[in-house]
């Protein structure tokens, strides 16, 4: 369990991933990775409602390759996955905002 400092630090994270994801300053997949992840910090439920969005995106990207591991990957498969996180961002970009507006508003106080 996390103490106060720590359950702090993470709200604030899930606040600071929702805004950038919202506003476009985080790229759409890692900004859905970054909050799928965060829920277990800041919720102790199994199956947060204002996460679930979040998880499904992130499972259904899963075989994207993280920014980290871009450049070991090959241009052509890089132009591949990020066509398709185009398409995704495209596909759940209203939902995804809602879903960031929903998490700001719950962690912000």
């Amino acid at each position: 369990m996390l103490d106060d400092g720590d359950l702090r630090a993470a709200r604030k994270a899930v606040v600071d991933a929702a805004r950038g994801l919202a506003d476009g300053t985080v790229p759409f997949v890692e900004g859905v990775r970054q909050l799928a992840a965060l829920r277990f910090e800041v919720s102790r439920l199994d199956h947060d409602p204002d996460f679930t969005l979040f998880v499904a995106i992130a499972s259904e990207s899963d075989h994207l390759p993280p920014h980290e591991l871009r450049s070991q990957c090959a241009p052509a498969w890089l132009e591949q996955a990020d066509y398709e996180a185009r398409e995704l961002e495209v596909l759940h970009r209203q939902q995804v905002r809602a879903a960031c507006a929903r998490l700001v508003d719950r962690f912000s106080s």
